[in-house]
């Protein structure tokens, strides 16, 4: 594979990767510049990816995007017509006691938040409202990372904002949700496409293992699974990786690229199919219920399946519990799925077919939660430019993937015209 100088390489193929070629590709660089994005799976897309299930489309990852929040995604499936439905579940049904006054009591501790902005969301409520008035809050809005220590106030009231199921609580009550017929892995690889057709190369099965950032020479060093190497020591490098695994490389992440420091939690997604839609007879269709159980988020999809969302500790449960065979597992979902809808697990038929995802680091932040955060940035020695969708106030949604890739982009190209120049400047 040739390394030439002119050559722009970057690293991942996930939404940020796919923008950020696409972008450079736009910008009609083709004449100057190869554009080489590389990835260790064989796959476009991360953690957008959808697989077929009973003649359904079923989102692994991201699954749901607001037009009112998520303005480049709108306008990319409007610009390319993908087909979308709604994505219904932006009332609770069987509501807990404690949902009736929670927007009233969010809304009164919001603008004390600053007061309070380098502690956690629990330690915040807790300093108004008591402990235990404050984990039952917490337990209400059905997302468990609130609790972690980390997770400051501003944070977690962006979590709160940004979530259908809970959006209730907030400003946000009216913002509508959509999810794409074919799964949202349809968005990137219609970009995927479009940048093919302009001449990115894309390569396969190569994973990045070392960044060495060295000012007079930095390299990227990739490997794919037949153990072949390829050295990256020429050209302009972006990498595209979530804050996790830049930290597994020898880079010195983040210390030498920012200042901001990074966290990140594991989600859990699991699916269930029935030869009938059993639940339509409780009036449970296109509803969702927060669980005081392990189950927490649990979802009723028109008449087509059932599936429940969790996230941070009860993400690391459910995924212990599938370790220990389909038996025990459908066995537990089952047990805590009647606990939730409060019927008799009789009531619960068998699944004719189930499926189920951990992600181990499932959504990526920084911790400081800035609106100042850069949505990529260049290494402070070298000039390799880091995006990923961790540092955009998107973190954890595919709107920040193209914020973070869209910026890398703009940052290369602005580099390029200030060499150009500079060159000009000299000849002359």
């Amino acid at each position: 594979m040739s390394n030439q100088e002119n050559t722009i390489s970057i690293v991942g193929a996930g939404v940020s990767g796919i923008m950020c070629a696409l972008t450079l590709a736009n910008f009609h660089l083709g004449s100057k510049k190869v554009i080489k994005v590389f990835e260790h799976k064989k796959r476009v897309g991360g953690r957008a990816h959808a697989i077929k299930v009973q003649e359904q489309f079923i989102d692994l990852g991201a699954g749901r995007f607001s037009p009112q929040l998520h303005k480049n995604i709108n306008e990319l499936i409007a610009h390319f017509n993908i087909e979308h439905e709604s994505f219904p579940f932006t009332q609770l049904t069987r509501p807990q006691e404690l949902h009736s006054e929670l927007k009233e009591i969010l809304n009164k501790l919001k603008p004390l938040c600053a007061e309070h902005k380098d502690e956690s969301f629990l330690d915040f409520l807790t300093s108004y409202l008591g402990e235990e008035q404050s984990k039952d809050i917490i337990n209400a809005l059905g997302y468990d990372s609130l609790s972690l220590p980390f997770i400051t106030p501003n944070i977690a009231y962006d979590i709160i904002e940004k979530h259908p199921e809970i959006q209730g609580f907030s400003d946000n009550a009216g913002y509508t949700w959509r999810n794409l017929k074919a799964g949202f892995c349809t968005l990137p690889q219609i970009l995927y496409k479009k940048a093919v057709e302009l001449g990115v190369e894309f390569h396969f099965d190569y994973e990045l293992i070392t960044i060495d950032t060295h000012i007079k020479k930095p390299a990227l060093t990739l490997k794919n699974s037949d153990d072949e190497i390829i050295r990256i020591t020429q050209g302009d490098m972006i990498v595209t990786l979530p804050p996790t695994a830049m930290s597994r490389l020898n880079c010195n992440f983040p210390q030498d690229w920012t200042h901001y420091t990074y966290g990140s939690i594991p989600l859990f997604k699991g699916f269930l199919f029935y030869d009938t839609s059993w639940w339509q007879e409780l009036s449970l269709t296109d509803h969702v219920i927060i669980t005081n159980n392990p189950i927490r988020k649990l979802y009723f999809k028109d008449n087509r399946y059932i599936f429940f969302y969790t996230d941070s500790e009860y993400a690391n449960f459910w995924q212990e519990t599938s370790q220990h065979g389909e038996e025990h597992y459908l066995k537990t979902v089952k047990e805590l799925m009647a606990e939730a809808i409060q019927c008799h697990i009789d009531q619960i038929p068998d699944p004719i077919e189930q499926t189920h995802k951990y992600w181990i680091h499932g959504v990526e932040f920084s911790k400081e939660c800035s609106p100042t955060h850069p949505l990529s940035f260049v290494h402070k020695k070298s000039k390799i430019i880091s995006a990923s969708d961790a540092y955009t106030p998107h973190c954890g949604w595919m709107e920040g993937g193209i914020m973070a890739g869209k910026s890398a982009a703009l940052k290369l190209l602005k580099r390029i015209e200030a060499e150009e120049e500079s060159m000009t400047d000299s000849h002359e």
